[in-house]
This record gives C-alpha cells, structure tokens and sequence, in this order.
C-alpha cells in the first residue's frame, strides 16, 4: 500500500491540460479501447506511483519512462489527480 503525500493543489484545468498527451495511447480520459491499460478511475496515489517508478527507472517497459521523464513530479501528480476524478 502507498502512502504518498500530495503536495500539490488539484488544478483540474492543469491536470487535463497534461493529460492530453496521454490520449494517443491511453484513449481519451484514460479510456483505452485497446491492449494500452485503461486508467481512468485508477487511484490517485497507485497512479503517482507507477508514473514516478517510469520516471525513476524502475520500470522500463514501453515508452512510458522516456514519457514520464518529460514531466516534473508536480506535473506527474496533477495527472494522477485528474485521471483518478474521471469516471471508469
């Protein structure tokens, strides 16, 4: 279980701005109609993490680690925030 803690305000126009360039492989919203996971709904905190492990190297598959790297942790959680407020 993560206990992270956010430092971070929620700016939902900022959090969907960035979540933007998710939509290409993740579908809109999170809502991915192919073999690309689905993460709309996904918790906040499992999310954060899993973009921060890319980030950090600790998981390399796919394209995601050269992607997460693209973003500042503060960028990292605002998208966390904004997937985990859209309904699955």
């Amino acid at each position: 279980m993560c206990s992270l803690t956010y430092a971070t305000e929620y700016d939902p126009l900022r959090g969907q701005m960035l979540s933007l360039s998710c939509a290409s492989c993740h579908g809109t919203d999170g809502k991915s109609e192919t073999i690309t996971p689905y993460i709309a709904g996904m918790g906040k905190a499992s999310l954060y993490q899993i973009l921060l492990d890319y980030k950090n190297g600790k998981r390399t598959e796919t394209m995601m680690q050269k992607h997460a790297k693209g973003f500042t942790d503060e960028e990292l959680e605002q998208i966390a925030y904004y997937f985990s407020n859209v309904e699955r």
